[in-house]
């Protein structure tokens, strides 16, 4: 027992040894008791921006840094309230929370980090002006060098959801940049020649042109620089007229006056609060001297990206390769502190753990087979794709958008009542619809509905057959029970980057990522119902020597009805959960509403649509609950009721 605990006591002692020498600081600045805060910011660049700063305060100042997360909209307002300090990467045309937050004197703009600023603009790979003769590719698109010129590309870049018209890719929902792009179209006319599509998050954007540059297929997007996908891939940035500053400013304020003109050369700045600005003058003329060319950020964002460097690592690579670059920007005795501290001989900590576990990361490996899988295969998955957005979701929500409100909420009225066999739910559940319409979310309901309705038809096929095998067939459970175990346990976004970069962006990746969530409790339910039939009521309906189906569909399926009616009801419910993870990759409906209301800070839009899901979950789970009861139950239910 002493010997563990001299080892113990031991290894206490030299951490604090180690954290002691770690936390060498000048003893002439005071950063204060309170932790800085950062903005966490979701894009690459200012990823990297933000933990190089970080890394430079705590190391080479002394300071503790905390970097807080949240949305885009939300660390702004944070911002202006001085519960954020600082905001590492600002482009020009900002955002209205912000310039409010500068006119108010809330926040102070410093620097410039991105020598020669920052490109935007609307990009096709090279491969589709020039081909690419080591895939045997031709060129789809030789004459085209401007946007104007797209008119007459629509077909090259034809959308899978509508017949001629071709797809732009938007910037995600709520962005700045969404704004000005479909600004541009109009502006260009060519706001009916193709599909404004808007991704949910840059990472579903950076999915879809990624698989489209594997399987060399055309695609039309916006992005910018510095970002490393510009690293990776050969991009051709289509011309646009020369930039006016008056035109630029009325597409961003959408106005009549708009008109043709090229993208903004945008500055990259830090933002900081007003108290830190007044608290922390030494610190903001370091802010003011951080600049990096265009070409080292893209690089050391692919690095990042490929080798799955985190941002303290990343920012430790470039304090120990770059120090020629970053001595400059702090007085030297600071640039001491921070070579002392990323010092190892000093830290002899540092690399302890490195040293103990192996690396048996996989990251390489799977990026690498998904790559190749969607290079070889993927064409077929987005024919399974197109098929079921043609045959199957594309068509009922037709159906749904075609139909008039008044025969909707009919049906709704008439389905309650039948289900629940009470007048009262009947009348209430079709007034939530109704309120649903009066919110102006009519639309939105109509395509959500026909997501969940699609997606929970599918599980029920998949479900309940495999649910029935998996009750026959003991050794099978035991394989299939934790393989479900992991579907409903592994966070849904882990699976929807390889869903987007197989089957591309919108409804049909939503589709089959709500399939894998939303099906295991059915297969368990329906397993459960079957197990749990009477052993002796089927040895005696065997003794009349009934075959193995007639078994199954008289006795055992509907004895196991109320088991497999709960789950249905918890696969409906699943399903209906994920449609604001399934607005993150592009499909549409009241979850876009919802993603928008977070990403900017719209309370009203976001509680609405929130409140439309709310009502739209209450009506299916209180009919898929009335339709699991045993119709003699329910019959005794009516009587009551009408009794009463």
């Amino acid at each position: 027992m002493s010997f563990f605990l001299l080892v113990f006591s031991f290894g206490i002692t030299t951490g604090l040894q180690a954290q002691t020498q770690d936390a060498s600081v000048p003893p002439t600045y005071d950063c204060g008791s309170e932790p800085i805060r950062f903005a966490d910011l979701s894009w690459e660049s200012a990823a990297f921006s933000t933990y190089v700063l970080k890394a430079i305060l705590e190391k080479g100042y002394g300071c503790t840094v905390e970097v807080v997360p949240g949305s885009s909209a939300a660390l702004e307002v944070a911002l202006t309230q001085n519960d954020v300090q600082v905001l590492a990467e600002l482009w020009d045309g900002r955002t209205e929370i912000i310039n409010k937050g500068i006119e108010s004197g809330q926040v102070l703009v410093v620097g410039d980090t991105l020598i020669g600023g920052a490109e935007q603009g609307w990009y096709v790979p090279t491969y589709v002006i020039e081909g690419d003769e080591s895939r045997d590719v031709a060129a789809l698109a030789p004459q085209l060098k401007r946007a104007a010129q797209l008119s007459e590309y629509r077909h090259v870049f034809q959308s899978p959801t509508q017949t001629a018209v071709g797809r732009f890719y938007n910037c995600p929902t709520g962005w700045v940049c969404e704004t000005t792009n479909t600004g541009m179209l109009q502006v260009l006319g060519l706001d009916t020649a193709y599909e404004n599509f808007r991704a949910g998050t840059g990472a579903a954007l950076d999915a879809a042109i990624s698989s489209a540059y594997e399987r060399r297929e055309p695609i039309l997007f916006y992005y910018w620089q510095p970002a490393g996908l510009m690293a990776k891939h050969n991009f051709t940035r289509l011309e646009q007229s020369p930039f006016k500053a008056s035109c630029w400013e009325a597409i961003v304020a959408q106005t009549d006056q708009a008109c043709k003109t090229d993208f903004l050369v945008s500055s990259l700045r830090i933002a900081v609060s007003a108290p830190f600005a007044e608290r922390h003058p030494d610190l903001l003329a370091f802010f003011e001297k951080y600049a990096l060319p265009p070409a080292y950020i893209n690089s050391a964002i692919l690095r990042m990206t490929e080798a799955s460097l985190s941002g303290p690592q990343i920012a430790e690579l470039f304090i120990s390769e770059e120090p020629e670059v970053w001595q400059s920007w702090v007085p030297t005795s600071v640039a001491e502190h921070i070579l002392a501290a990323y010092n190892t001989e000093l830290n002899p900590m540092a690399n302890r753990a490195g040293r103990f576990f192996p690396n048996w990361s996989v990251t390489t490996e799977i990026n690498h087979y998904l790559a190749v899988v969607v290079r070889s295969s993927g064409n077929a998955f987005r024919a399974v794709s197109h098929g079921l957005l043609r045959f199957v979701l594309g068509p009922l929500e037709r159906l749904f958008m075609s139909m008039p409100p008044w025969l909707m909420l009919g049906l709704i009225a008439l389905l309650s009542w039948h289900a629940t066999r009470k007048v009262k739910l009947a009348l209430l559940f079709t007034f939530g619809f109704f309120l649903i319409g009066a919110l102006g979310l009519w639309a939105k309901l109509q395509q959500t509905l026909a997501l969940v309705v699609v997606s929970t038809a599918l599980s029920v096929l998949i479900g309940i057959p495999v649910g029935i095998v998996v009750a026959r067939v003991r050794s099978l459970r035991r394989i299939v029970l934790p393989v479900l175990d992991m579907m409903q346990t592994m966070p849904s976004f882990v699976y929807l980057i390889p869903v987007l970069m197989l089957f591309g962006l919108g409804k049909v990746p939503a589709l089959f990522a709500t399939v894998i969530y939303a099906v295991p409790p059915l297969i368990r339910l329906t397993s459960l119902g079957i197990r749990q039939v009477d052993h002796e009521l089927t040895e005696a309906v065997q003794s009349f020597g009934v075959t193995r189906w007639q078994m199954l569909t008289l006795l055992s399926l509907p004895l196991a009805r109320p088991s497999i009616m709960a789950g249905i009801n918890q696969t409906t419910m699943m399903a209906l959960s994920m449609v604001v993870v399934a607005s993150m990759i592009g499909a549409q409906g009241l979850g876009e509403d919802v993603l928008a209301g977070i990403q900017t800070l719209d309370i009203g839009r976001g509680l609405q649509a929130g409140v439309a899901i709310v009502i739209l979950a209450i009506v299916i789970d209180r009919i898929t609950q009335a339709y699991g009861v045993p119709t003699r139950e329910r019959r005794t239910q009516r009587e009551l009721g009408e009794h009463q």
